[in-house]
């Protein structure tokens, strides 16, 4: 193992250590407390084997390395070999120290060797998130492609714990298509701020049910730090996230907790996201609260894809965006110093106004491909919608500094624009409104037709040339959007004395912005008929053991199990 690392990594690891500490009384331990015993003198870890095997009937141990033997080579080739030919039940114990890989690291619980069935229960543990690090710094993936430093695909409750993964080339951990995943203290990490070349994800589950992160650190992702994508039943707790692109994000998943996490350092602290994927997984139940979200103003430094929707939008300075999603409830939080948004709520009309474009009526019935008819037709009919719904903020701490006010970014570029030139500020709490103006009055001048002109075309062309009305149900969300129902309104209150603002009212009959320096059009409750959308709490179950707020936490607050 080399030594002579520079010493900024000591820095580093101590940051990493101190945020364990800072843990410990909400759920952490202190294994990741800095030591003299730990840290050389120039700041590199001490190699110190520790493992003990205490393997019984149905339950093995396996140490990687030796008293004797910590080298690159032999922590890296046995840990290779201890996944590709896992049991179910394993344990496998990682030494103390940094060590280098020059490939990733891949776990089929279906391709284990000498296995017939899929291989589960796995625990991959290490000595601490900053004791125990792995480093894939040009690390070689499959057939060419970028290495992640884990992939880990097939498998039911795993758990990976006390370790970090610095410099993936792709991303650090990430887990597809499992069900039972534990993430607890672990790091990843790229060293260098701000990069676009950095690994994309630190934390990536996804495809994925009965997801826990909590305790863990994540830094410097082109990305996301911790993201959770088309999964559901989901609890990502007292994490920090700091340095990346998008602290956390939820993406096209349901029943998930955010809470007790803070996201500092980033260019958007917490994004909560519905895109449009096209394989029938769309989000609803996400409850995100008791969070510290604070100076959140990075410059965006995603690589910018093809894909309208992507991170590379998220405008530098923005607390929270809630994107094209329903079933959302944003509570308690501390939001602090925003150069241009506190929370930004958008349909996906503004990554891509071709969602609103009007139909091609004229296709017939002899029409090969429902992108004739509209571009995001088969979205559509896959169950996605461009709008927000259900959207409920309340009792949130937001303050902002007027030094840190300079908007900026492409998803609201136009929005800025037209606040700075009727000489307003971009409102702390701000919602594009198309939506709910949409389904309020249905054909006005944003588009000709609006959104039910949409759904009648795909529906008239398409799914039903022969007068069939049951093709209707092929059309959730569009068939019949009309005015939304009592709990489908995007909701705010008692979140002190802040600015919100609807760029076009719900009750335009133009569609035509109005910028508002302050409006009362997300004002639910009371006898405006708008009922507020009230999450449930979020539970996960892993081997068993459930956990979530309420279930193995009862001390956070909200999560005190209220009296009978």
């Amino acid at each position: 193992m080399t030594m002579n690392l520079p010493l900024m990594k000591l820095g580093l690891a101590s940051a990493i250590a101190v945020a364990a500490v800072s843990m410990t009384g909400c759920g952490g331990d202190d294994n990741d407390s800095k030591t003299v015993a730990d840290f050389n003198a120039d700041g590199t870890i001490v190699d110190q084997f520790s493992c003990t095997d205490s393997s019984t009937a149905g339950s093995r141990v396996i140490c990687i390395g030796a008293a004797d033997d910590l080298t690159d080579t032999t922590v890296s080739d046995e840990l290779v070999t201890a996944l590709s030919t896992a049991q179910t039940g394993d344990t496998i114990v990682l030494p103390q120290g940094r060590f280098n890989f020059s490939t990733e690291l891949t776990f089929d619980g279906n391709g284990s060797l000498g296995q017939d069935t899929m291989v589960t229960g796995l625990t991959i543990k290490g000595a601490g998130m900053a004791k125990t690090i792995l480093d894939f710094d040009g690390a070689d993936g499959e057939s060419g492609a970028k290495a992640d430093g884990f992939f880990i695909s097939n498998t039911n409750d795993i758990t990976l714990e006390d370790f970090g993964v610095y410099e993936a080339p792709n991303n650090a951990v990430k887990i597809k298509k499992a069900n039972g995943i534990i993430m607890r203290r672990l790091a990843t990490v790229w060293e260098t701020d701000y990069q676009s070349t950095n690994g994309a994800y630190g934390l990536y589950p996804v495809e994925t049910q009965n997801v826990l992160i909590e305790d863990c650190f994540v830094k410097g992702s082109a990305d996301a730090g911790v993201y959770v994508g088309q999964s559901s039943n989901i609890v990502v707790r007292n994490n920090i996230a700091e340095k990346n692109v998008a602290g956390i994000e939820i993406e096209n998943s349901m029943n998930a907790d955010v809470y007790g996490n803070t996201a500092t350092g980033n260019t958007g602290g917490i994004l909560v996201f519905d895109l449009p994927i096209g394989n029938g997984l769309y989000g609803s139940g996400v409850r995100v609260f008791a969070n510290t979200i604070v100076e959140n103003n990075a410059a965006n430094f995603a690589t910018v894809g093809d894909f309208a929707g992507g991170v590379h939008i998220v405008p530098p300075g923005t607390g929270m965006i809630v994107l094209s999603t329903s079933d959302v409830e944003i509570f308690d939080n501390t939001i602090t110093d925003h150069q241009t948004t506190s929370i930004a709520i958008s349909s996906y009309a503004l990554p891509d106004e071709a969602v609103l474009a009007t139909p091609n009526q004229n296709v017939g019935t002899d029409v090969l491909s429902y992108g004739s008819i509209h571009p995001y037709a088969t979205k559509y009919i896959d169950g996605w919608s461009p709008l927000i719904r259900s959207l409920n903020m309340h009792d949130n701490i937001i303050s902002n500094t007027d030094l840190v006010y300079a908007p900026e970014g492409s998803l609201i570029k136009d929005i800025i624009l037209g606040y700075t030139y009727n000489g307003l500020k971009v409102p702390t709490i701000l919602y594009d409104g198309i939506g709910e103006a949409m389904a309020q009055n249905g054909n006005f001048g944003l588009i000709a037709g609006g959104i039910n002109q949409i759904a009648q075309g795909l529906y008239d062309n398409v799914l039903n040339p022969m007068g069939d009305t049951s093709g209707a149900q092929l059309i959730p969300n569009l068939a019949e959007f009309g005015p939304y129902g009592l709990a489908d309104h995007v909701c705010s209150s008692n979140n002190g004395d802040n600015s919100q603002a609807a760029v076009i009212p719900t009750n335009s009959l133009t569609g035509d912005p109005v910028f508002f320096e302050n409006d009362s059009s997300m004002v639910c409750g009371g006898d405006t008929g708008k009922t507020p959308y009230i999450g449930a709490a979020a539970t996960v179950t892993v081997a068993g053991v459930a956990y979530g707020c309420g279930a193995d936490d009862k001390t956070s607050k909200h999560c005190v199990p209220t009296a009978n």
